[in-house]
């Protein structure tokens, strides 16, 4: 009998699950994906908090017949070695396993290294020598960047901090520099290609596995023009749409329909920061709903769901959901340097600036075989990029480079 392939994956916070969260779902689609294909399948779980045993054994269970090897984990109480008081100072690397930790999983001896995104990749890199194999979500240097321009905007603030920021940036990219040398790369977002290129980096961008989508509804919709906003509500993407939706585009819907001639509905797990708060209770055609178990309910009853997210990282999983699940997308255009498989009028629509979005939302209103088609296609490339099936067959090739 042919002795199974050892497979070791390595990633840091919470348990990878199949439809909670964005990148616990990724995980969790890789993982499932390694077992189906009969590896002698190891994890390496590493995060700063204690994890439930009674969630470790519901994570396991839920493979159903296909059995982890083992399931190891450690705890950190920092991934980093700084600290806001000293990260000037100090450079970016990650804390140090224990001996005792390392020589556990060095016994492993596996054939092949999975490590899901950078901070994993670096714990795996105190471990083996051994060519790893990355898949990476978002890149640090960037988020930061954009983290920072959003909570400043408009602020004094903005001038005081620029220079700690630049420096953190710079720090991150050559963290990046560091652990990424010698692996093999792919992303889940086109963006980064190029990014990683500039600081000699290369890699291949992949859709990514997503398996959250919801049935097509044949509902009649509202009367009058309305819109889903959704997300988790304090992520990047998030802050950079919300920015853009009160500043941008409401006042425009305004005087197009009127002060009560349209609705906007914005949900999601999370709570509004408090400036939005704030706006969002002064605009009477704002409905801020929360956490909304039928999605796919208060979505079919309305006419497009919007996108505003105007710098080219932040979430693309509820963009995705809402390509499997068929319902018209309003964007910016900088959504699809993330994510290619966005063309502008066939699977969606995509706004440069405020006035186009006016201009979409106005013809995805009034033209019922715009939207028709567009969820069409939606579907369509859903079901040839992202469903996994389809995205782990390319997902296989790379492991097996």
């Amino acid at each position: 009998m042919r002795k199974k392939k050892k497979f070791l994956v390595v990633f840091t916070g919470d348990l990878p699950t199949k439809f909670l969260g964005a990148s616990t779902v990724v995980f969790y689609q890789f993982i499932k994906f390694l077992l189906d294909k009969d590896y002698e399948l190891h994890l390496l779980a590493i995060n700063t908090r204690k994890y439930k045993k009674k969630n470790i054994i519901k994570f396991l269970n839920s493979f159903k017949n296909k059995r982890i090897k083992s399931f190891n984990y450690c705890f950190l109480k920092n991934f980093f070695n700084f600290n806001k008081f000293n990260l000037l100072i100090k450079k970016i690397k990650t804390s140090s396993l224990s001996k005792s930790q390392i020589s556990k999983i060095k016994k492993i001896k596996p054939d092949k290294i999975l490590a899901l995104d950078i901070t994993a990749t670096s714990f795996a890199k105190q471990i083996f020598d051994n060519k790893i194999y990355v898949w990476l979500g978002d890149l640090n240097f960037s988020t930061t960047w954009y983290h920072f321009y959003y909570k400043y905007f408009n602020s004094l603030a903005y001038y005081t901090f620029f220079l700690y920021i630049k420096i953190l940036v710079l720090k991150w990219k050559h963290f990046y520099k560091n652990v990424l040398s010698n692996t093999n790369i792919i992303s889940g977002s086109n963006a980064n290609i190029k990014e990683l290129k500039k600081i000699g980096i290369y890699s291949e961008y992949q859709p990514y596995p997503w398996p959250k989508v919801f049935k097509k509804l044949k509902v009649k919709k509202r009367n009058k023009p309305s819109f889903v906003f959704f997300g988790n509500l304090v992520g990047l993407g998030s802050k950079s749409a919300f920015n853009y939706l009160l500043n941008e585009i409401y006042p425009k819907y305004e005087l197009l329909w009127g002060q009560d001639g349209f609705n906007i509905f914005v949900c999601g797990s999370h709570k509004i920061g408090m400036n939005h708060k704030k706006k969002i209770k002064k605009l009477k055609n704002i409905h801020f709903l929360g956490y909304v178990k039928n999605l796919n309910g208060l979505v079919s009853t309305c006419h497009a769901c919007l996108f505003p997210i105007d710098v080219p990282v932040g979430n693309r999983s509820r963009i995705v959901t809402g390509l499997g699940s068929g319902w018209p997308i309003i964007a910016h255009k900088n959504v699809s340097i993330g994510n290619p498989h966005l063309k502008n009028g066939y699977n969606c629509l995509l706004a440069e600036k405020s006035d186009d979005f006016v201009k979409i939302s106005k013809q995805i209103y009034k033209n019922h075989n715009l939207s028709k088609n567009i969820s069409f296609n939606a579907i369509k490339t859903y079901n040839k990029t992202y469903e996994p099936k389809h995205s782990l067959q390319k997902f296989e090739k790379f492991l097996n480079d």
